[in-house]
């Protein structure tokens, strides 16, 4: 038994941290919306913040509306305190319908974190909805990947790309199947704060839906938030993918 309890004391010492802090004094969400889904449903988001700091500060919201114009608000958020943003392009930007990239700002040094609910009502199977963290700037990489993604068996695959820079970017986007063979390559041109998501890549492409499909975009000089959503068609309900970095 005092083996068994010296080895568990030793892995302990031996295992690293796996926790991760996606925050930073700049964070940003790649896509909050209001908009309708089939009728009659209507998809809402809803944001969360949190502050772990001591430092009390009121953070600076700035919403990149597609087609529109740039809305600012300032929220309030106290120490160690999380604040909720119920149906935000409605309740805090006054649009009924609206979808863009969303950008946390905080005043001083010290940062915070946030991530939305992005969710459908109205239909009568119920509610579904999928969760998309935001990711600190200083986290944000030239390169984005994803792997294992599906457009069988009853899914279909959403890819988004959102650029949080002041200027337009450019990069390669590649679809390859699991053994990296490219199955689609295009050159993708984001403007500035805005985000550009693909529906259904694989009919948006021309591609052969399948299944364990990889997806990579490179800049080499320009951060940015790659993301995927893959739908199930016959309820809706999906799952959020960001984007990782291995090579830089």
């Amino acid at each position: 038994m005092r083996r068994f309890g010296f080895l568990a004391f030793v892995l302990s010492l031996a295992l690293p941290a796996v926790a991760e802090n996606i925050g930073d004094t700049t964070v940003i969400i790649p896509i909050i919306g209001r908009f309708g889904g089939v009728p009659p449903s209507i998809w809402r988001t809803d944001v969360f913040i949190a502050n772990h700091n001591t430092v009390p500060k009121t953070l600076t919201l700035n919403f990149y509306q597609t087609g529109g114009s740039l809305l600012t608000t300032t929220v309030p958020i106290g120490a160690f305190s999380t604040v909720t943003l119920r149906d935000i392009v409605l309740t805090t930007f006054g649009l009924s319908t609206a979808a863009g990239q969303l950008e946390i700002k905080s005043p001083n040094e010290s940062g915070f974190e946030a991530r939305a609910r992005i969710y459908n009502q109205g239909l009568a199977i119920g509610e579904f909805a999928q969760g998309a963290p935001g990711l600190g700037l200083s986290l944000l990489r030239v390169q984005g990947f994803l792997y294992g993604l599906s457009g069988i068996n009853g899914n279909r695959v959403n890819i988004g790309i959102a650029n949080p820079n002041a200027t337009a970017i450019t990069g390669t986007l590649t679809v390859s199947d699991k053994n990296r063979n490219p199955l689609s390559t295009t050159q993708q041109t984001i403007d500035p704060h805005q985000t550009r998501q693909i529906n259904d890549i694989f009919t948006a492409l021309g591609i052969t839906p399948q299944a364990d499909v990889q997806v990579e975009f490179s800049t080499f000089d320009k951060v940015f938030y790659l993301y995927a959503s893959e739908v199930r068609n016959d309820t809706g309900d999906a799952i959020f993918l960001f984007g990782t970095s291995p090579n830089t």
